[in-house]
């Protein structure tokens, strides 16, 4: 069925780069590459959490890497004079046994992010805000800033109820089974004090037609 496929993954290869950039010659040197990224992308999540970061790549051979890291809140991430940028790349050497370098990319518009959208309604939920004001406000302030369309899906016990539901707030055009809309998407979970809200956002930025996006000029991280 398709509303079950992943967006990003069914486009890759025509809308999409692929978040990880590396050669294996064989089978294992391959399944130790994607673990080795597993770990790298879980210890990057837990150490930037709530830092802007909208996605990350990763490219690297036996004996390197290279991580590249696009999100809003630059000074942030970097610390005074990159302190903290040094400080993962020691950990990261340390931890995988191969040095890595780190660049970090500044995301200008980091409304039409699903990731740092998806950020944002976690942590007001958190704080207690109700979900329909905060999803109103991320609606707005999306199409504001040019994308063509956004959906928003909350699941679990919304306001306190004693029977989960989700609901879903749509905003402009989101065209999910165009293959050749660019369409950017980020599941994330909320720990209320009801329990566990599960978070889905898609935003639309365009529809590709021949070599020109039908969109407004919009910083592109693909």
């Amino acid at each position: 069925m398709w509303q079950k496929v992943n967006p990003i993954g069914m486009r890759v290869g025509i809308m999409k780069s692929r978040p990880a950039e590396w050669f294996a010659k064989t089978r294992r040197i391959s399944a130790d590459f994607f673990v080795e990224d597993i770990k790298v992308r879980d210890y990057l999540d837990k150490k930037l959490a709530r830092s802007g970061v909208a996605k990350v790549v990763i490219r690297k051979t036996l004996k390197e890497g290279e991580i590249i890291i696009f999100a809003s809140k630059v000074g942030v991430i970097m610390g005074k004079n990159g302190e903290k940028i040094k400080a993962l790349e020691e950990d990261l050497t340390k931890k995988f046994g191969k040095p890595f370098k780190i660049t970090i990319k500044e995301v200008r518009v980091p409304e039409l992010s699903a990731k740092i959208m998806a950020e944002y309604i976690s942590s007001q939920l958190e704080s207690r805000m109700p979900y329909r004001k905060v999803v109103k406000n991320v609606l707005s302030r999306v199409m504001e800033k040019g994308a063509s369309g956004i959906k928003i899906q909350i699941g679990g016990r919304l306001g306190g109820t004693d029977i989960a539901r989700s609901e879903k707030f749509i905003d402009g055009r989101v065209s999910l089974q165009t293959f050749r809309s660019d369409i950017d998407y980020h599941y994330m979970q909320a720990m209320t004090k009801y329990g566990v809200l599960g978070i889905k956002v898609w935003i639309e930025k365009g529809v590709l037609s021949g070599n020109k996006k039908k969109t407004r000029k919009t910083q592109n991280l693909d």
